[in-house]
């Protein structure tokens, strides 16, 4: 689905690092070297895509264009703390579900059905607020993986999994000891290839995917 949210994660991301700047109190440490926290969100991928090339029967596709619905899921990530400010940080969860469905020239057309996810391990940096609020930011990559390809209009259906990059950004809030609120925000994008066949004829494209992978939920600290 198309978004004007490239400019949008990129402000919530640093928004969000502006705040651990802020809030850096320096009063002492919400976790300890050793702390494992594990989280548990609702997660709401946002999908900006653009379709770079497409071509049929070794033909290009004049005007051809693609869109891909938002998702809800569900996310784990444990992170591991290797000192009070920095972790280790393992995201995944439940794949989510992507309708493509043609746009301009293909305008009508159902071409193909996936689930998809990233696995992302992260470094981040948590700042030091000894307060209730605890932001956070981080980076690393992620292997996006596709899984139960299925044919539509396209038969032999097929998306290959890629590499991204992946920026992060959050803060929770404690509820108690160990228990705590999470949001934040990751922007992960890729470019993926699809294959299939329309008909006799094979299809290849590219796509260039902007997701904004934006999670609410809680976490515990052992």
């Amino acid at each position: 689905m198309k978004h004007q949210i490239n400019k949008a994660s990129l402000a919530a991301l640093v928004l969000l690092s502006a705040s651990a700047n802020v809030a850096n109190a320096q009063s002492g440490p919400a976790y300890n070297k050793g702390d494992w926290v594990i989280g548990l969100n609702a997660t709401r991928v946002l999908v900006d895509e653009d379709l770079r090339s497409a071509s049929a029967g070794g033909a290009p596709v004049p005007n051809a264009d693609l869109s891909i619905k938002d998702a809800t899921t569900v996310s784990l990530d444990a992170s591991y703390f290797l000192s009070n400010k920095v972790a280790l940080n393992v995201f995944g969860g439940i794949p989510a579900s992507a309708d493509l469905r043609g746009e301009g020239s293909l305008s009508g057309l159902f071409l193909g059905q996936t689930d998809y996810g990233p696995l992302i391990v992260s470094l981040q940096y948590h700042v030091l607020t000894g307060k209730k609020f605890s932001p956070y930011f981080g980076a690393g990559a992620g292997r996006v993986i596709f899984l139960n390809e299925e044919d539509r209009t396209l038969t032999n259906f097929d998306i290959k999994d890629t590499w991204a990059p992946a920026v992060q950004a959050g803060f929770r809030w404690k509820m108690d000891n160990n228990w705590s609120a999470n949001f934040d925000v990751r922007y992960t994008p890729f470019k993926v290839d699809i294959t299939g066949n329309l008909g006799p004829d094979p299809v290849k494209a590219k796509v260039k995917i902007d997701p904004t992978i934006l999670g609410i939920g809680v976490a515990y600290r052992f």
